[in-house]
C-alpha cells in the first residue's frame, strides 16, 4: 500500500507525467518486485519438483509391483506344470531287486539291459515292482534307521536314489529350482514355496534334496556355481517348508552336515 501511495504522489492521478518518469518508475517497480516474485516462483517450482517426484515413486511402485505380479503368475504356472509332471513320473513301475553285487533299481518298461536279479530258494527272481513313489516311502524308511550297518547291501542300497529311475528328475530339479529363485518379491516367493511344496509329497522333496546335493557334490568348476544355486534353493525350500522333521534324520550324513553349514536346518 506504502508503494501504491508513493506512485499516485509521484505520478498523479492521470497519465500525464512524461514518458521517462514512467520509465523510470516501471523500474523502480520491476526492482522491488522482481526479488518477490523469484522467490514465488522457486517455491512453486519446489512444491511442483515434489509433487511430481511423489507421484513418480508411486508410480514406480505400481509398476514394479504389476511386473511382481505378472513375474509370479508366470513362474507358478510353469512350476505347478512341472510338479504336475513329477506326479505322473512317480506313478511309473519300478523293479527293486537283488542283484550279484547288490540292489538293483530299473524301470518296467525299460530296464537296463543287463539287469539280473538273484534267484530265490524256489528259483525265481528276487525282485519286486512297485510304483516310483511307493519307492521312495521305503528307501527314505530304510535310511532313517540310522546307525546303518556298513555293507554291500546296504551300500547298494543308500545308492538306489541314484538310479536309472531318477535320472528324469535332474532337469526337472534343475528347472524348478531356477524358476524359485527368479522370484525377486519376498512374499511371492513365500507363497511360492508354500503353495509348490503341498503340490508334492514329503518323500519326494528329500529325493531333490539328494538329487541336488549329488549335482553340487560332483559339478565340474565351470557347473558348480549354478549347482551350488540349485542346491540351495531346493535344500532351503524342503527345510523351510518340512514339517515333519522327523524325516530331516532320512536324508544321508552327507546332506545333512551340509545343511548343518549352511544354517540350514
Amino acid at each position: 500500500m506504502e508503494f501504491a501511495g508513493y506512485l499516485v504522489i509521484f505520478l498523479g492521478f492521470s497519465p500525464s507525467k512524461s514518458l521517462d518518469v514512467w520509465y523510470q518508475t516501471a523500474t523502480i517497480f520491476t526492482g522491488v518486485t522482481t526479488p518477490f516474485i523469484s522467490a514465488i516462483s522457486v517455491f512453486l517450482l519446489y512444491f511442483v519438483w515434489k509433487d511430481n517426484r511423489r507421484e513418480l515413486a508411486e508410480t514406480k511402485k505400481a509398476l514394479t509391483e504389476q511386473s511382481d505380479t505378472q513375474n509370479f503368475s508366470v513362474i507358478k504356472d510353469a512350476v505347478f506344470e512341472i510338479a504336475d509332471q513329477v506326479k505322473v513320473c512317480l506313478q511309473k513301475d519300478v523293479v527293486m531287486g537283488m542283484g550279484s553285487n547288490g540292489w538293483i533299481l530299473t524301470n518296467v518298461n525299460s530296464p537296463v539291459s543287463d539287469t539280473r536279479f538273484l534267484p530265490d530258494e524256489q528259483g525265481k527272481e528276487q525282485r519286486d515292482e512297485m510304483k516310483l513313489e511307493s519307492f521312495l516311502k521305503l528307501y527314505f524308511t530304510f535310511t532313517h534307521s540310522k546307525p546303518i550297518e556298513k555293507n554291500r547291501y546296504n551300500d547298494s542300497m543308500k545308492e538306489l536314489i541314484f538310479s536309472n529311475p531318477t535320472f528324469e528328475f535332474i532337469e526337472k530339479v534343475k528347472t524348478i529350482a531356477l524358476f524359485v529363485r527368479e522370484t525377486k518379491s519376498i512374499n511371492y516367493k513365500n507363497i511360492l514355496e508354500i503353495t509348490l511344496f503341498a503340490k508334492l509329497n514329503i518323500f519326494t522333496w528329500m529325493m531333490f534334496v539328494e538329487i541336488s546335493f549329488h549335482l553340487f557334490k560332483t559339478a565340474t568348476l565351470a557347473e558348480k556355481e549354478t549347482a551350488e544355486l540349485v542346491f540351495e534353493e531346493i535344500a532351503g525350500l524342503t527345510c523351510r517348508q518340512l514339517k515333519e522333521v522327523y524325516w530331516i534324520d532320512a536324508l544321508s550324513d552327507e546332506v545333512l552336515l551340509e545343511l548343518n553349514a549352511r544354517k540350514l536346518l
